[in-house]
């Protein structure tokens, strides 16, 4: 009889005998399920954190809360959680009797073993307890006199312009400049959000210049007459106010739920609102429910968003206001009423409306409403979590007579399909129709062929200019990339010209602009593609150009790449590739991502227009756009994140080594 694993050592008294045995574990748990009636009657809330491996849901029975949180990964796992609608609760660890931090303003913070879970009883804070103080950013108070305007203040204003701005500017994740000091912005103008009350939400406009660009910026702002706090730190607050006797603090709203229900109000009913000659016109669609509205209760910022401010909204509404104010007719908001309410493209979420500042002649976009769809995901994660599956199980079956195969990758596989599928029903949608004009198909000419190509030279050669004067500043690891590509530099013209003949028998459409793994949700089955705002870094006309359906392929495989890229080096950091096979694992793995995509592509694509019917004819347009993306992704990465350099300098080196073998 085994002595250790025996009927003899393992039995029901020993087991008794020690807290740590797992029958005890079993008694405790069940204890503590039959402590409260929340866990058996409860409602059931779930909580939606970014990451998709932990889940997280509250249940609720009168004035009892449990916050259950469970990682269903073998690793240890991070995540933040929205607990606003508890805030200042203290979280109760009810196996343990441990108490963690109360809840604040900020998303809650929590990590998880492997498997690991938490029950949290949410108590209410005794008011009695003592609460240190937090350090907090020395703020101004600004005194404002009564029927007084923000651009008409003079003192006042260059308080806020000087003292009080720059600090939350560069505290702010949109704004793209870290230095206090360096930030030097100019209140230009205010409208009002609304069109009664006395505290109403302002829309006020600055403009600043950062590395030589001046640019227009959008700060939705008002005053909470609640006293200003400064033992704790809130992150929307601007400075206290002063107007007499009364006190309160000036906020940034952008993410608040009030002024969220004044702009979805103001949306209901077609507002317009005046001020000193400008217009903030609100702009419904048809697919804006007509049932009455009721106001949000759970409003949650998006903590993703770099350059804008995204807000969830009772999981019904997504409404993002843009913070950089640019002239001109905004992308997403005439492709989302394109495909809304023109081509009726229904794997993207429907355009409720938009927001738009009307000076004279020019109009500009401040925020745009699209329904919520619930979904798992955006790919980009999906992928990640797939990939990292993917690179444990070859580690572990490193032996294998057929390495890289893999049953994690089946049912990726098919996503990669449904996105296929769908990017080729949204090129036939946004070419299927003469009106309007903007969205009408048109021959690609020889000045087309001709911009293109210049427009990658020029790039290209910008690129190698920069290697030229940083190539002793970047790793050694890079260095012998950078040379390879070097190598094609006197040759890359004509090999441009052998990619892109001046005759195309094509057309160029409105296309997504900007399409990556990112820009796609997966919603259980299928996928949803969204965000067609297009290249940051481009101007609108830029933009709204239209281009070939090839040009959207080529992000997707691109970003296909980074994503094999990005989990080698996530894998690298816990333990090194011997003899380079999870590297070519993963090769193989992006290969079939892509060959998956593009089968789909083809069979759904019918119109030979927008993708040949030639197969070399279409490898050779694809692979042009391939390297007009790699180009790009390689300036931005030397301007931003040097340590990826090395993804789209492979990327564009393996495409002209193909073209140059293809030639030979």
């Amino acid at each position: 009889m085994d002595p250790v694993y025996g009927y003899e050592a393992v039995n029901v008294e020993a087991q008794s005998r020690s807290l740590s045995s797992l029958l005890s574990a079993t008694k405790r748990l069940i204890s503590v399920r039959k402590s409260t009636l929340a866990f058996g009657r409860g409602t059931m809330t779930f909580v939606r954190p970014t990451n998709r491996s932990v889940l997280v849901y509250v249940r609720q029975y009168r004035d009892e809360a449990i916050l259950c949180v469970a990682n269903l990964s073998r690793s240890a796992q991070a995540a933040e959680l929205d607990l606003s609608p508890w805030k200042d609760r203290v979280p109760l660890e009810m196996l343990g009797r441990t108490r963690f931090p109360a809840i604040g303003e900020l998303p809650y913070m929590v990590t998880l073993a492997p498997y690991g879970f938490y029950w949290f009883q949410l108590e209410e804070r005794d008011r009695s307890e003592h609460v240190s103080p937090s350090v907090v950013p020395e703020f101004e108070t600004l005194v404002i006199p009564v029927g007084a305007t923000w651009v008409s203040l003079a003192r006042t204003r260059g308080v806020f312009e000087r003292d009080v701005l720059p600090g939350f500017l560069a505290r702010s994740r949109w704004y793209p400049e870290r230095s206090p000091k360096a930030i030097h912005p100019r209140l230009t103008s205010a409208v009002p959000f609304c069109d009664v009350g006395d505290n109403k939400p302002w829309l006020a406009f600055f403009e600043a210049t950062q590395r030589g660009v001046t640019a227009r910026y959008v700060l939705p702002m008002q005053i909470e007459w609640v006293r200003f706090d400064r033992e704790r730190y809130n992150p929307r607050a601007f400075a206290a106010v002063r107007q007499g006797a009364r006190e309160g603090t000036l906020l940034d709203v952008a993410t608040d739920r009030i002024f969220i229900a004044i702009l979805l109000r103001n949306l209901r009913q077609s507002l317009t609102l005046e001020e000193s000659g400008w217009r903030l016109e609100f702009r419904p669609t048809s697919r804006l429910p007509d049932d009455p509205m009721k106001p949000p209760e759970h409003v949650r910022a998006v903590e993703t968003e770099q350059s804008n401010s995204t807000t969830l909204v009772d999981n019904q509404y997504v409404v993002k206001l843009y913070r950089k104010l640019e002239s001109g007719i905004n992308p997403e908001i005439e492709m989302g009423r394109f495909l809304t309410e023109v081509a009726g493209f229904a794997n993207t979420p429907a355009l409720l409306g938009s927001v738009e500042l009307i000076e004279g002649e020019k109009q500009s976009a401040i925020a745009i409403v699209h329904a919520f769809v619930q979904n798992q995901g955006d790919a980009w994660t999906v992928t990640s979590a797939y990939l990292d599956r993917f690179v444990d199980e070859q580690r572990l079956l490193s032996g294998s007579a057929h390495p890289g195969e893999s049953e994690e990758q089946v049912p990726y596989l098919r996503y990669m399909s449904q996105t296929g599928r769908r990017v080729a029903e949204m090129h036939l949608a946004l070419a299927g129709s003469s009106e309007p004009v903007e969205f009408a198909p048109e021959a690609i000419g020889s000045k087309d062929v001709q911009r293109w190509i210049e427009d990658v030279a020029g790039r290209a050669e910008r690129v190698f200019e920069v290697f030229e004067h940083r190539r002793d500043t970047i790793k050694d690891a890079d260095r012998h990339l950078i040379d390879q590509l070097l190598a094609r530099r006197e040759s890359l013209s004509e090999r441009l010209k052998a990619l892109l003949p001046r005759k195309i028998d094509g057309l160029n459409i409105r296309h997504h602009g900007d399409f990556h793994l990112g820009q796609i949700l997966i919603v259980k089955d299928d996928v949803f593609i969204i965000d067609f705002e297009g290249e940051p870094r481009r101007s609108l006309e830029d933009r709204r150009r239209k281009a070939p359906a090839a040009r959207d392929v080529a992000g997707l495989i691109r970003s296909i790449d980074y994503s094999a890229t990005a989990a080698l080096e996530r894998a690298l950091r816990v333990a090194p590739d011997e003899h380079g096979k999870l590297g070519a694992a993963l090769v193989g793995w992006r290969d079939r991502a892509t060959e998956a995509f593009m089968d789909a592509y083809r069979e759904t694509m019918t119109n030979a227009q927008l993708w040949p019917a030639d197969r070399a004819a279409a490898e050779r347009l694809l692979n042009f756009f391939l390297l007009e993306k790699a180009f790009y992704e390689i300036e931005y990465e030397l301007a931003h994140r040097p340590e990826w350099l090395r993804v789209p300098l492979t990327g564009a080196i393996r495409i002209l080594s193909e073209n140059a073998d293809e030639a030979s």
